[in-house]
């Protein structure tokens, strides 16, 4: 019986842990906003970021993600369609009282 139990054991982290998704973007060759594949103008290089701030370690507002620092780089240039080359870091400071942590995105954009 002892077996099983710490083979259930073992287990329970994964039960508890929940869908885990990755924030990262590594060359990525297309990221379209739209269902047009037409080619689009080139708009230059496009940059969006998502932020969480702490102080003292306490968080202030949700997690910077993926998704919201890819709706910042097409908010920020209203008529987006696309990016091309696309990559990701993870960007902030810390300055011991107050931190800032980042999931930069950039790419060359197209409308």
């Amino acid at each position: 019986m002892r077996p099983y139990l710490a083979a259930l054991v073992g287990l329970a982290p994964l039960a508890m842990g929940g869908c885990v998704s990755y924030q990262y973007a590594k060359s990525v060759k297309l990221v379209s906003f739209e269902d047009s594949v037409a080619t689009g103008q080139a708009v230059g290089p496009i940059t969006g970021e998502s932020c969480q701030a702490a102080v003292m370690g306490y968080p202030l507002g949700e997690r910077p993600t993926l998704d919201k620092a890819f709706a910042d780089a097409r908010k920020s240039n209203g008529t987006l369609r696309y990016m091309n080359n696309v990559y990701s870091e993870n960007t902030g400071f810390n300055a011991y009282f107050y931190s800032k942590r980042c999931i930069s995105v950039k790419g060359s954009g197209y409308k």
